[in-house]
């Protein structure tokens, strides 16, 4: 068994494996959210830092955030609209009161209003910080480096079934 393969961390890692084939991904032309990953979900032109996540669950996953939900921006594949997905990882008991690890997905609020940014852990920094993987980081697929309580907090996504559980057959 490889570290894609251990629970929970399984769905994360391997968006996080589909994210860094994103990195330097640009808006084109540059400045009005046009992406490959806005033409995927449907909303291309529309602020996509939630879109870019829901492609990397998706297709490196094979789950979709905000899956069997209602809520703004949420679509078949996935979710355009931070406010909902984090919402949707409240909801679903995939919210984090701990430490964050690779994979899970980072919160922003960075005008005191709604959530309206989010990010995919890349990896721990120590001293309270963290790497991650966003989409719509000026204008394009960035890596970035935050302190923890820049965060409204974390989500680790989990896959719909589990084989351990002694109910599965």
């Amino acid at each position: 068994m490889d570290a894609l393969d251990s629970a929970p961390a399984a769905p994360g890692l391997r968006a996080l494996a589909q994210a860094r084939r994103f990195v330097g991904v640009a808006e084109q032309p540059p400045g009005p959210n046009r992406t490959q990953f806005g033409r995927w979900v449907g909303a291309d032109g529309e602020p996509w830092c939630a879109i870019f996540l829901s492609y990397c669950f998706k297709v490196g996953a094979g789950l979709v955030l905000c899956g069997g939900s209602r809520g703004a921006g949420v679509t078949a594949n996935g979710c355009a609209y931070v406010p909902t997905l984090e919402r949707w990882l409240r909801d679903t008991d995939q919210w984090l009161a701990g430490r964050a690890a690779p994979g899970d997905i980072a919160i922003f609020n960075w005008d005191g209003g709604p959530a309206d940014h989010a990010g995919i852990v890349e990896r721990g920094l120590g001293d309270g910080r963290f790497a991650s993987i966003e989409g719509n980081s000026d204008g394009r697929v960035a890596r970035r480096e935050h302190a923890v309580a820049d965060t409204v907090g974390f989500g680790r996504v989990r896959a719909y079934l589990t084989a351990a559980e002694e109910s599965y057959t």
